[in-house]
């Protein structure tokens, strides 16, 4: 019997599968069609009256009709649909049409409560459930900005503020921020929701919707439309930004009183949301935009080269925010001077007869920031690659030639433990300047990477005089 019902729900989904509008747009989405299959085969396993608990096993329309009949007066039956907003009700209709007319037929374009169509009318979608939840958008200014620059600007750190500034209670933080990290590998199933298989001990195998960050935090602002919410994404040009959004990019048009100018209708995210039957009054037909107190902010590190470069039509919907190189944000213990960068020599002195640091030197003398710390390495690095560029475009080298503004180094560039460590800032720092930076140099980093190390960190000697 299990053989048979099998065949047949694979019948039936095929059939929902096809059915489709004349632009070739879908009936019945993957979610839909899951949560009817499943009605018809688990949901009267609830019912401790009814012999037949897979209703599959009725391939035969007459057989069905009347099991049809009986089920509708049963009160297990009732109180299951109900508590499916119709699911199952909507599913048994769906499978008598297909029994009676055949795999080639066209289906009547009826949804449950969960997946109701736009055209519905109003006394249809009247809810008698005593749960009703009451939704009033409160006008308010969402934040939708990207912070972008070099590496170790600080970009998570503006967030960071952004966020302590919103909610200085570290478990409201938790509870109104979700934050994830864009990737190559990254889905619209894994940002908005997919169905996902899932395994139990009643079942061996099962799928069902699984929700993403984006949905989950969705929600929540709905329910709390008072409450404002950040969704956090980092390095949000690393993945493929217009596929993970989807159909939700239209979302991010904001009208003058902050929610989304173009709602969608999103139907597995109206059944998802409809779960809670405090919410499915307002999502029944799955139109889904986002409320005012819905934000996002996004990190975009400029010098990644494996990256997925943002449209204009992205752009435009984010409030583009740079973030420029500046020493003075890192904390005291960053700034102090450190074993690493220990010379003999006085380091005014040392840029003397540089010809390109001597003036830079000068400055930090002046301002008493010329010390052994990164703060200075970093900002005698950085004028280097300004000069270098001056020198390549005099000798005439094309601008995509030149050394990328964004491989400077930012003030976050390292973190506190690996100016404690040579190995670790050799390891990071040096090897990333000779590689990346000054790999095509005739006048630094000219020996080998190995020659560097031997002479600079086995046999001790002064790192600033790298810079010269």
């Amino acid at each position: 019997m299990q053989i048979v019902t099998t065949e047949v729900e694979r019948a039936f989904r095929s059939w929902l599968k096809k059915q489709v509008y004349g632009d070739g747009m879908r009936f019945f989405s993957d979610n839909e069609i899951t949560a009817y299959a499943y009605a018809l085969r688990s949901s009267c396993e609830k019912a401790g009256n009814l012999q037949i608990k897979n209703l599959f096993y009725f391939n035969n329309p007459v057989q069905l009709g009347d099991e049809i009949d009986y089920l509708k007066t049963d009160k297990d039956f009732i109180d299951i649909d109900r508590a499916g907003n119709g699911t199952l009700s909507t599913a048994l209709d769906l499978y008598l049409f297909y029994l009676e007319n055949g795999a080639e037929s066209t289906a009547p374009e009826i949804h449950a409560r969960f997946y109701l169509s736009e055209e519905k009318s109003d006394i249809e979608r009247k809810d008698t459930s005593p749960l009703e939840f009451y939704y009033h958008e409160v006008p308010m200014k969402p934040v939708q900005r990207v912070y972008y620059g070099a590496p170790g600007t600080g970009k998570s750190y503006n967030v960071r503020k952004l966020l302590e500034k919103e909610f200085p209670d570290e478990e409201m933080m938790r509870t109104h921020i979700k934050r994830v990290i864009f990737h190559p590998a990254y889905t619209y199933g894994d940002f908005v929701g997919a169905i996902k298989p899932l395994i139990s001990l009643e079942k061996p195998l099962d799928y069902v919707y699984v929700a993403g960050p984006f949905s989950e935090l969705l929600k929540a602002a709905f329910l709390n439309p008072e409450e404002k919410y950040y969704l956090v994404i980092e390095e949000i040009n690393r993945g493929y930004a217009p596929s993970i959004f989807g159909d939700v990019f239209q979302l991010l048009d904001r009208g003058s009183e902050g929610k989304s100018e173009y709602p969608i209708v999103n139907r597995d995210l109206g059944a998802y949301f409809s779960r809670d039957p405090w919410m499915k009054n307002i999502f029944y037909d799955g139109m889904i935009w986002l409320p005012a107190n819905f934000n996002i902010v996004a990190t975009m590190n400029t010098a990644d080269e494996n990256i997925f470069v943002m449209d204009n039509a992205f752009k435009r919907r984010f409030e583009l925010v740079y973030v420029p190189i500046d020493f003075d944000i890192l904390p005291e213990e960053m700034k102090e001077e450190k074993k690493i960068f220990s010379g003999e020599r006085d380091l005014k002195e040392v840029f003397e007869d540089s010809e390109v640091n001597a003036k830079i030197a000068g400055l930090l003398y002046e301002k008493g920031k010329l010390k052994r710390n990164w703060s200075t390495f970093a900002a005698i690095v950085n004028n280097m690659i300004d000069a270098e560029n001056l020198e390549g475009k005099k000798r005439g080298i094309p601008h995509n030639a030149l050394i990328a503004e964004n491989k400077k180094l930012g003030p976050f560039f390292v973190k506190p433990e690996e100016l404690k460590d040579a190995d670790l800032f050799f390891n990071k720092v040096i090897f990333y300047l000779k590689q990346d930076v000054f790999a095509d140099s005739s006048r630094y980093f000219t020996g080998s990477y190995e020659e560097i190390y031997d002479r600079y960190k086995i046999a001790g000697g002064d790192i600033f005089e790298l810079l010269v």
